[in-house]
């Protein structure tokens, strides 16, 4: 049976208590859910997704950070769900600068930036080429991306086998619209018995089955591993090195089965500000679905740095 094909994006916008919008940013048209009050001298905060979801995964953090005082946007980054689908969709460089874009775009002239999974990877570069604008940066599940533009131990077996999977990018891009395939991923990289990443395939895979949504998905991992091999990712590499002047958290569950907790070593030496790293107990990879309680202390603890 062929697959179906959503016609147009009406399946990212899932009702709630946050608002639907549409901003445009350094060249692109993002979409985002919404909520808060926008506050002079409080910063605006970003929510990142990481692979292979979108601004859903963030849907146990909104409302919490909403009713913590801040104005608080879930972005479907460039290329992904919502947002448009054009040329550069995978470059590190242009998604980290989407960020900072798309904070001025809503009116902020600061954010805080918090990004699961490559979200974090782009939280860390905005932080980096846009410090006027970004005064904090959590990533979860996430080390500096220099230690994913390199083989090591530093990550699982597992990971590598995921990366050698995007080098096959029918298959990829294939799997990545069966809905068998999106659970099973969200699973085994889920703490086990913990469902609340894969409860979610049926949406997630709906968004992946968007017209070039598997191809942006899989170009983006792929640019990711390989980018020190293309210019503009030796660029990126050197722009994104360079210590960041903002205070960073990261955060990774205890259970994680992609990133032990020896990938981060030496981040701490990347911000001349506050570093911590947090462990949430009994979480996986998919720490703000998994455990949204436990993930939305952190947060709020985070953000009382900027009241």
């Amino acid at each position: 049976m062929p697959e179906r094909l959503p016609a147009d994006n009406a399946s990212v916008f899932i009702p709630g208590p946050w608002e639907h919008r549409y901003v445009s940013a350094n060249s692109c048209q993002f979409h985002l859910a919404r909520m808060g009050e926008h506050h002079e001298h409080r910063p605006l905060v970003l929510l990142l997704h990481g692979f292979p979801e979108y601004w859903w995964a963030w849907r146990g953090q909104i409302e919490a950070i909403a009713a913590a005082g801040f104005e608080v946007a879930a972005v479907d980054t460039r290329g992904i769900a919502g947002s448009d689908k054009m040329p550069n969709s995978a470059d590190g460089l242009t998604l980290g600068l989407d960020v900072a874009a798309i904070a001025q775009s809503l009116g902020a002239s600061s954010a805080v930036v918090i990004g699961h999974g490559r979200g974090g990877e782009h939280a860390w570069a905005s932080a980096a080429l846009n410090p006027s604008v970004v005064r904090g940066v959590m990533t979860v599940s996430s080390p500096h991306p220099r230690k994913l533009q390199r083989v090591g131990l530093h990550v699982t077996l597992k990971t590598w086998r995921n990366v050698a999977a995007t080098f096959l990018p029918h298959i990829a891009h294939r799997g990545l619209r069966d809905e068998r395939v999106i659970r099973r991923i969200l699973t085994h990289w889920s703490a086990p018995g913990n469902d609340g990443a894969a409860s979610q395939s049926a949406r997630y895979t709906e968004i992946l089955r968007l017209p070039e949504a598997a191809q942006v998905a899989v170009d983006q991992l792929r640019w990711a591993y390989t980018s020190q091999q293309r210019p503009s990712g030796r660029k990126f590499f050197k722009m994104t090195s360079r210590p960041v002047p903002c205070p960073v958290w990261e955060v990774r569950g205890s259970l994680d089965p992609l990133l032990p907790a020896r990938a981060w070593a030496h981040d701490a030496m990347l911000t001349t500000s506050e570093y911590r790293f947090v462990t949430i107990p009994e979480a996986g990879h998919f720490v703000p679905e998994e455990q949204p309680e436990a993930m939305n202390e952190v947060i709020i603890e985070f953000l009382q740095r900027f009241v």
